[in-house]
């Protein structure tokens, strides 16, 4: 290789080098503001607050539920037995 072909090989990978980062500076640069921009639009104009899910608790509900827990448990219980059963 000649003397010329490699400083024309290094300047255009100079050049790449440049172009490459000025683009990424420039593109992380936009994505900042953006967020900011959207931060100060949340800010200023603030959503209406979620409502938390409110439970009735009545007595006569727990203990349906905890019968259903407990069918739960055991359904659960012999799918896993019966998969190790299947599975030696």
């Amino acid at each position: 290789m000649s003397a010329q072909s490699i400083n024309d090989l290094l300047f255009e990978a100079a050049t790449l080098l440049m172009v490459g980062m000025g683009f990424v500076f420039v593109f992380l640069t936009i994505l900042i503001a953006a967020v900011n921009l959207l931060k100060a639009f949340c800010e200023r104009f603030p959503g209406q607050e979620p409502q938390a899910p409110t439970r009735a608790s009545s007595k006569a509900a727990r203990p349906a539920q905890a019968n259903e827990d407990k069918n739960i448990v055991a359904a659960i219980t012999a799918a896993v037995h019966a998969h190790r059963q299947a599975n030696r």
